[in-house]
């Protein structure tokens, strides 16, 4: 062929021509002027960090005429034939295909053989990892105690995969993922040789793609070259690769922390109009906020930490200045999460929009220290009236909560201001903070009800608010009782109706000791009645098959007869929908809600929740009692 690809055309011939690898250079040359080259070496690292490259070098340095060196003539016969890969003496064998243990024997017994010509014979095994466990062991003996003209080099993508027995026979010399600015100054210094014109955006994109790997990026450049001629523009290599550009980018990033959804949705179909795979976007954006969050942290120190040119870090540092932290956190953490749902996406353009506009809408987050300082200027202009704001401000100076978390408000409340959650809260008496009645047994209903609290899983930054008796404008929540009994005199063997209820209930729990049963009447409504004779039905199917147990109409009906002074035949019917708002509980149940949502409003309307939410800006995210927040507590 009389083209050769620049990967090849540029392999490295010396140890000073290794990109981005000083810590081998200099451990090589050290080793060849103190005479103390190992007889196996295992280079591990990425692909195209120079691993066989360093191997051939080893050689020439080892057999050149004027070694050993380490800077190797170039011009002798050794240095020339190892270059070409063509010398006698340097063996390469690569075990991805001659993995066997056939290959070992061949390469043993080539080993007890004096070189033909050069110092040392130089074995160099790459992608060593491939050799089977049988290889592997026939080749221990002769890696571990070699005749003293044979060097060993190992290479190896993966070198947890070498058995323990190789990796503790050699000596490791692990080569770095070059740096992206290191790989753009190789690639300059490529397209000046090649007079080939590139912008520094060009460069970036491609080493970008590269990944680390210098050969990879000499392959994408090649690439490019192919398609842009002898003038390289970041444009046009953005969309030879499928990529974004730094501009494109930085534009929708903009619009997100700008909260400007129409902006970063119209970005967004630009990109995908210019043709660029979405997958390969999400994961951009996520490189890209990852570079906002990490230039936000660490500031000038960022320099080694991201790979931008000096220009782009600038622009980075200016655009995240005002931002706070915990906001570019959560930037970069849906970024990443958005990054693999659309991997996986079958319509990538919709995840990728519907995640844009979430980020938008989103309120920003705020840090805890300037929460504080809002509760402190609070304190100075209210003085010592609300000793709950100091211990909230407190709190907030101590907490590692860095941001509120908002939720859907409440049911029933009228435009709650933003990002507090309050805890409903009665006064400290006894008598006043009155707890709910206890549950009975089977009270199944109450146990599965769902929260009418309106959480939205928020944080809550004054969580602890909800202990303070200066801000609960009326006694504490309690359950209301369900509507009154009719009065109880001798009615013999009449019809009974829902009513009716509440006593029999009462004369099974009272008078015969049974409250287990008589929990069955909480979810029961009157079907059918006749003088003497009842069906109930039931909120479900789960009470229904309760009641039918053996054992429980008798027990009914022997409590009718004593409530209602008749003799009774108690039907267990089936589920009446009726239940579900006529029984006893749901009516205690609605009743209690009610109580509760009322208690609620009258707390919000005081005039410290509402100073607190001026001070906050905020939205109302969760209430809850004291005793619901004691139910949340571990034990």
């Amino acid at each position: 062929m009389s083209y050769l690809v620049l990967a090849r055309k540029y392999r490295p011939q010396a140890l000073d021509a290794l990109v981005g690898q000083e810590h081998i250079e200099r451990a090589l040359r050290n080793a060849i002027a103190m005479d103390r080259v190992a007889h196996a070496l295992l280079f591990c690292g990425a692909r195209g960090t120079g691993k066989t490259s360093t191997a051939r070098i080893l050689a020439r340095m080892l057999n050149c005429q004027q070694g050993p060196t380490a800077t190797p003539c170039s011009v002798c016969s050794a240095c020339t034939e190892i270059a070409a890969g063509s010398s006698i003496d340097v063996h390469e064998l690569d075990a991805a295909s001659n993995r066997g243990i056939q290959e070992i024997r061949e390469l043993r017994e080539g080993v007890g053989y004096a070189p033909a010509r050069d110092r040392y014979k130089v074995y160099i095994i790459d992608e060593a990892h491939m050799l089977t466990a049988d290889a592997a062991n026939a080749f221990l003996k002769t890696l571990e105690e070699p005749p003293p003209h044979v060097v060993f080099v190992l290479a190896t993508t993966d070198p947890q995969r070498l058995p323990i027995t190789i990796r503790s026979r050699c000596q490791r010399y692990d080569f770095r993922r070059i740096r992206a600015a290191d790989v753009v100054a190789q690639l300059r210094r490529i397209c000046i040789a090649e007079s080939v014109e590139v912008d520094e955006e060009a460069l970036w994109l491609v080493a970008r793609e590269g990944d680390g790997s210098m050969r990879d990026s000499l392959s994408v450049l090649d690439q490019v070259i192919a398609f842009s001629g002898a003038k390289l523009r970041g444009d046009e290599v953005a969309a030879l690769l499928g990529v974004a550009d730094r501009n494109r980018t930085a534009r929708l990033i903009r619009a997100v922390l700008d909260r400007d959804a129409a902006a970063a949705v119209t970005q967004l179909a630009a990109a995908h109009h210019h043709g660029i795979d979405l997958r390969i976007f999400g994961r951009t954006l996520a490189v890209e906020a990852r570079d906002l969050l990490v230039v936000r942290l660490a500031g000038k120190a960022s320099r080694d930490l991201v790979d931008r040119a000096e220009s782009e870090l600038e622009e980075l540092a200016a655009l995240v200045e005002p931002q706070p932290i915990a906001e570019l956190e959560r930037l970069a953490t849906v970024m990443l999460e958005l990054a693999e749902q659309v991997a996986r996406a079958r319509n990538p353009r919709l995840v990728l929009e519907l995640g844009l506009v979430r980020l938008c809408r989103t309120a920003k987050l705020l840090e805890v220290q300037d929460l504080a300082a809002r509760v402190e200027g609070l304190l100075r202009n209210a003085g010592t009236s609300v000793p709950l704001l100091r211990d909230a401000a407190q709190r907030l100076q101590a907490s590692a909560v860095a941001a509120l978390v908002h939720a859907q408000p409440l049911s029933g409340l009228q435009s709650p201001p933003q990002g507090l959650a309050v805890g409903a809260q009665g006064q400290a008496s006894g008598r006043e903070r009155q707890a709910s009645p206890a549950r009975q047994p089977g009270n199944k209903d109450d146990d599965d009800e769902p929260s009418r609290d309106g959480r939205g899983g928020g944080v809550s930054a004054v969580q602890h608010l909800s202990a303070a008796q200066e801000w609960a404008p009326s006694p504490g929540l309690a359950v209301v009782a369900a509507g009154s009994a009719r009065p109880t005199g001798p009615l013999g063997g009449r019809a009974l109706h829902d009513a009716d209820l509440a006593v029999w209930r009462r004369a099974l729990s009272e008078k015969l000791g049974d409250p287990v049963t008589a929990a069955h009447l909480d979810h029961a409504v009157v079907a059918e009645s006749t003088p003497g004779r009842v069906k109930l039905a039931f909120a479900n199917e789960f009470y229904a098959e309760e009641a039918r147990r053996e054992g429980v109409a008798p027990k009914l009906s022997a409590a009718c007869k004593l409530a209602f002074a008749g003799s009774y035949e108690v039907v267990i019917g089936g589920v009446d929908p009726r239940a579900r708002t006529e029984s006893m509980a749901a009516r205690a149940r609605t009743a209690r809600l009610a109580d509760r949502d009322a208690q609620l409003q009258a707390l919000v309307r005081t005039p410290q929740v509402q100073a607190v939410l001026e001070v906050f800006r905020g939205q109302i995210a969760l209430c809850q009692t004291e005793a619901e927040i004691a139910a949340e507590e571990p034990s």
